[in-house]
């Protein structure tokens, strides 16, 4: 299929939000051919973009992994999976391409464009994963990582900070039953302000000694705070890493 100058002004605009510039565009372009497009266009022998799902759908999983591992050596297989779960999935992928307005670039047979698939999660998700198999293809694995990045670094980062700190409390409960120390508690300092902005003030307690304290808009974050605070204060104590 011989592109018109129409659409491959489209595709070059696409490669421009992806920061990578195809030398064949043709590949892109069979990235965002859906399937009900190429029923339609049979005497064009158009193949669909399916086999590139597949393919990117590896290739993103595989780029996150790397990326959450150099970055997070505190962090369990556990977390890093569940991370990468939230990451690499139909919802998370659709908002990673309406970023790119992906669907406005999508050949979609009549009956499909009708019935919104330029908005559908499951067909955005998929023409993502397309794209980066599109990129892979032509290039090589460091070049889709670094487009991978691209679109995905900021909210990974979001995540891992957002599951680290909700894991402080893990944390200190790990460190404190691996030296055969009481559970923390913690108790309610104050409690100031109206209703709708209270501040709260907890401090942690380890064998009835008082150790960090956190200030929090509620009672979880307080404590959140009051857990990486005793964590510091172990490790100067204790002299190795919690």
């Amino acid at each position: 299929m011989r592109l018109d100058v129409n659409r491959l002004t489209e595709l070059k605009e696409l490669a421009g939000k992806l920061g990578y510039f195809f030398k064949d565009f043709h590949l892109l372009n069979k990235s965002l051919t859906h399937k009900s497009y190429s029923n339609e266009k049979q005497n064009l022998c158009l193949k669909d973009n399916e086999r590139f799902e597949f393919l990117g759908d590896s290739v993103i999983n595989l780029a996150v992994s790397r990326y959450l591992m150099s970055r997070n050596s505190n962090l369990s297989e556990g977390e890093l999976s569940s991370i990468r779960a939230q990451l690499v999935n139909e919802q998370s992928l659709a908002r990673f391409a309406r970023k790119l307005s992906l669907g406005q670039y999508l050949l979609l047979g009549k009956g499909e464009d009708v019935s919104g698939g330029r908005v559908k999660p499951s067909l955005l998700a998929n023409a993502m994963e397309a794209v980066v198999a599109a990129v892979f293809m032509e290039s090589d694995f460091e070049t889709s990582y670094e487009v991978i990045l691209s679109l995905f670094k900021e909210t990974i980062d979001d995540l891992t900070t957002t599951r680290m700190v909700a894991d402080h409390k893990g944390l200190l409960q790990k460190h404190c039953q691996s030296h055969v120390l009481s559970n923390p508690t913690y108790r309610l300092i104050s409690e100031l302000g109206p209703d709708h902005c209270k501040t709260f003030m907890v401090q942690v307690y380890i064998l009835g000694e008082p150790y960090g304290i956190g200030i929090g808009r509620t009672k979880k974050e307080a404590e959140q705070t009051a857990a990486m605070q005793s964590i510091q204060q172990l490790k100067v104590r204790t002299k190795h890493p919690v």
